[in-house]
């Protein structure tokens, strides 16, 4: 495909999302279900953020991670602070709800589950899903393209580490692969246990960062949102060939499918 052909393309999907949108918004209207647009907008949930320190944050998470795993350990990482102070709603939320997002969604490889439970924090916290997106977007772009775990734990409860990898996506088994092929190990060792326990601390240190900014009103999205929507005409990465390249698994049946 020549550039123009490319920006032929991409010109169709804009004006079809476009039409796309405005029908959405047209039915919400129709529905009643209040929201008159399509687009982002504040909403009220009474979860109140105090600025919490980071590095506590981190540690908290990482000791929380052999017993909860990665969503919830990140969620424990905050809620341990702020079910204490501020308190209010966040006392009533179950730390271990997100649990089931472990092993990107209960083990299905998807979304690494530490980004679904610093989601729902930054969700609860923010009051504003034009906020919450950005600062999502932020935390993805750090976790596909920053080189981690590189969080150091007061205590190692697991495995020393010495290798760190680049994801190149927030997709969980290609995430936990690589580095599993860097540093020689199996999944169920100590060591990537350890792995996902210091990536589970990096992602709740950064997201309190930004939590802390935006408390502070200086939060700046550093990425663009949506921006592969726009470039693929579709939700998606540049990553398909480092699964489904020229030795993609062979699917099984599952046995149950057969009752």
């Amino acid at each position: 495909m020549d550039k123009q052909q490319a920006e032929n393309s991409r010109r169709k999907f804009l004006t079809a999302s476009g039409q796309a949108m405005a029908g959405i918004a047209l039915a919400s209207t129709v529905i009643g279900s209040g929201v008159r647009e399509a687009e982002a907008y504040g909403y009220k949930t009474g979860f109140e953020y105090v600025k919490l320190d980071p590095a506590k944050v981190a540690q908290t998470t990482y000791e929380n991670y052999f017993k909860r795993w990665c969503a919830s350990s990140v969620v424990a990482g905050f809620l341990e602070y702020l079910q204490k102070n501020p308190g209010g709603q966040w006392k009533d939320l179950p730390i271990d709800a997100m649990r089931w997002a472990h092993g990107g969604l209960a083990g299905w490889g998807a979304l690494c589950g530490t980004l679904t439970g610093a989601g729902t924090v930054i969700g609860l916290a923010t009051n504003d899903t034009d906020i919450a997106e950005a600062m999502v977007n932020d935390l993805a772009f750090y976790y596909a393209y920053t080189e981690l775990p590189s969080f150091q734990p007061k205590k190692v409860l697991k495995s020393k580490l010495s290798d760190m990898t680049i994801a190149g996506t927030p997709v969980c088994h290609i995430s936990v692969g690589r580095w599993m092929r860097a540093a020689d190990e199996t999944f169920l060792s100590d060591a990537r246990a350890e792995r996902c326990a210091r990536l589970a601390a990096n992602i709740a240190q950064e997201t309190a960062i930004m939590l802390n900014a935006w408390k502070e009103g200086k939060f700046k999205a550093k990425h663009k949102v949506l921006y592969n929507v726009i470039a693929n005409g579709i939700t998606s990465q540049h990553n398909c060939r480092d699964c489904h390249g020229n030795n993609v698994p062979a699917a099984e049946t599952y046995i149950s499918l057969d009752k």
